[in-house]
């Protein structure tokens, strides 16, 4: 991105607001920490900012600072006419989901992202850079810039950071990863703590999800690929949300042999939600952007609407297969 471009971004940061601060639907832990850093810097400079959810994060995320202060669209108090929307790690319209009327609304975007884009791009100043470890890593350039690595915000900015670098095993960890993470643990930033909260605070109802989903799974392509699957009807009855399934696609994954793993779930009714991931030269990204969605090579999702779960499962099947035996 250009030096004059990375100016006029910081330069909002400094501006009066007030701001309208979003991430994608079915928000993960890079996504909901940026906002809640950025919400959290603003507010220590008692600028107005509103960090706006739509659909309700995973509960073992609730111990981000801020989480107390994220807000449904129908309780924005202002007009989105009068707000600059900020945008984190999204670069298209299609997944602000119910969101997107308002951050189109606005006064003026700012996007900041970490995924190559795959469908119609948001208009507005977009700061993307797909090589970035996280969300987080782009935000914490734009803040430590400004002198606003509070220890909360650091905090938030670290799990971000953490989160999507896989505790720093993936691909996109590098050098500057590890160079940020010490950086925002000297502004405050306790990595055991994070670590804990991250790892071994999942509320019970996700540990039955679990179990339906391991009791479900149907390996196949010569045990290169699994897939598995969660209704509605799982998570009324554990009393769950769609966002505690966060991540079983990776832990599919772990299997041995597995390059490409999907779970498939019901998010709500009529729309039915799917994760990839993969290792090795499988690209899920490809994959996901020929139905529409988007992501990371080696993490990424779509969504379908009008169609069946079984139906669903057939095309992922369908498609995790012709990519493999293209790989064969």
């Amino acid at each position: 991105m250009k030096d004059s471009s990375r100016e006029k971004i910081r330069e909002i940061f400094e501006g009066p607001g007030p701001f309208l601060l979003a991430t994608h639907v079915q928000p993960d832990a890079d996504g909901l920490s940026c906002v809640l850093a950025v919400h959290l810097f603003f507010k220590a400079r008692g600028v107005e900012s509103y960090p706006l959810i739509e659909d309700d994060p995973p509960e073992f995320l609730d111990f981000l600072h801020g989480f107390g202060d994220l807000l449904r669209p129908e309780a924005l108090p202002r007009r989105p006419q009068e707000c600059v929307a900020l945008v984190f790690d999204l670069s298209e319209a299609q997944r602000l989901g119910g969101l997107a009327e308002l951050v189109l609304a606005a006064r003026e975007r700012v996007i900041l992202d970490h995924h190559a884009v795959s469908g119609q791009a948001l208009s507005g100043l977009l700061l993307q850079d797909p090589r970035a470890p996280a969300t987080a890593f782009l935000v914490y350039q734009i803040l430590r810039d400004l002198g606003g690595l509070l220890p909360e915000v650091a905090e938030n900015l670290y799990v971000g950071l953490y989160s999507d670098t896989g505790g720093f095993r993936f691909e996109n960890t590098r050098e500057e990863a590890f160079l940020a993470a010490a950086d925002l643990v000297r502004a405050g930033a306790r990595p055991a703590w994070v670590g804990e909260r991250l790892l071994e605070n999942y509320p019970p109802a996700r540990f039955e999800l679990l179990s339906r989903v391991l009791e479900r799974r149907e390996v196949f392509a010569g045990g290169r690929a699994v897939v598995s699957w969660l209704t509605l009807k799982d998570f009324e009855e554990v009393g769950a949300r769609p966002g505690e399934a966060e991540d079983f696609a990776t832990f599919l994954r772990s299997m041995r042999g597995v390059k490409v793993s999907a779970l498939v779930k019901e998010l709500k009714p009529g729309e039915i939600g799917v994760s990839l991931r993969s290792r090795g030269e499988v690209d899920v990204a490809r994959i996901a952007a020929s139905q529409g969605g988007g992501g990371h090579v080696r993490a990424a999702g779509f969504r379908q609407r009008e169609k069946t779960l079984p139906e669903v499962l057939d095309l992922v099947r369908g498609l995790l297969s012709s990519v493999l035996e293209v790989r064969a």
